[in-house]
C-alpha cells in the first residue's frame, strides 16, 4: 500500500491526452477546476463518513502572491502554479486530488488519510517547496507557502464544507501570522490568545530571513 506522500502515476490516475507532456498538457491533467475539486471532495467527504474511514485536506497558498504578481506580472501566477502542481504530483500518492480554488489556492485532499498524516503530508510539502524553484524571465524567485491542514477521523464532522472551512481557517492563521509554516485546525488558537507562532503552526525561516528585494516586507 502506498505511504501517504508518495505519488505513482498522475493525480486521480488520470491518463494523458493528446499533448499532455507539454506544460499546458500536465496542468490540465494534473489541477480540477474549483467546481471539479469541490465535487470531487464531497464525494470523497461521503464516502468516508459511509464507511468510517478518514479523509484528509490540505490548503495551500504562496505567501503574498497577489503583490508578487503587480511586482514581476501576470507570469508569476502561471509559474506558481505549475510548480504546486508539479511538487503535488511527484510528492503526494496517485488517489490524492489537485484542485485551484479562488484566492490563488490550492485545495489537496486525501482519501484515508488522518491528520498525523495529512500533517505530515503538509510538511513534506512545505519543506520541498524550496526545490521546485520559480522563475520569471529567467529570474528566480524566493516564495514561501503557507499550509492548511484538517482531516476528518472522527466522524464528528457531519458535513463537507465544514471540513473545508476548516483548512481555510488553518490557512489564514499560517498566512496572518507571518506565513511560510503549516497549519492544523484543532492545534492552533485560531482566536485570540496564544503566541504568533501558535501550537501545532511550524515556522521554517529561509537564511535571507525573506529579506532578499524579491518584494517581501
Amino acid at each position: 500500500m502506498t505511504r501517504p506522500g508518495f505519488r505513482k502515476g498522475r493525480p486521480g490516475g488520470a491518463r494523458p491526452t493528446s499533448g499532455a507532456d507539454s506544460g499546458d498538457g500536465f496542468l490540465s491533467s494534473a489541477l480540477f477546476s474549483q467546481a471539479q475539486i469541490l465535487h470531487l471532495m464531497k464525494n470523497e467527504f461521503a464516502r468516508a463518513r459511509r464507511h468510517g474511514v478518514p479523509l484528509g485536506c490540505i490548503m495551500l497558498q504562496v505567501d503574498r502572491l497577489p503583490q508578487l504578481v503587480d511586482l514581476h506580472g501576470v507570469d508569476l501566477r502561471q509559474a506558481v502554479r505549475a510548480a504546486v502542481a508539479r511538487l503535488v504530483r511527484e510528492k503526494t500518492r496517485g488517489s490524492d486530488l489537485l484542485g485551484t480554488t479562488n484566492d490563488d489556492r490550492y485545495l489537496l485532499v486525501l482519501p484515508h488519510t488522518n491528520l498525523a498524516q495529512s500533517r505530515s503530508v503538509a510538511e513534506r510539502l512545505h519543506q520541498l517547496f524550496d526545490e521546485f524553484g520559480v522563475a520569471v524571465d529567467g529570474r528566480e524567485l524566493s516564495l514561501s507557502l503557507s499550509v492548511g491542514v484538517t482531516a476528518c477521523d472522527d466522524q464528528k464532522t457531519l458535513f463537507f464544507d465544514s471540513m473545508l472551512a476548516q483548512a481555510e481557517a488553518a490557512l489564514e492563521y499560517a498566512a496572518d501570522h507571518g506565513g511560510d509554516q503549516v497549519a492544523s485546525f484543532g492545534e492552533i488558537q485560531l482566536r485570540g490568545g496564544g503566541s504568533d507562532a501558535g501550537p501545532g503552526a511550524s515556522p521554517r525561516r529561509r537564511a535571507s530571513d525573506r529579506r532578499d528585494g524579491e518584494g517581501h516586507e
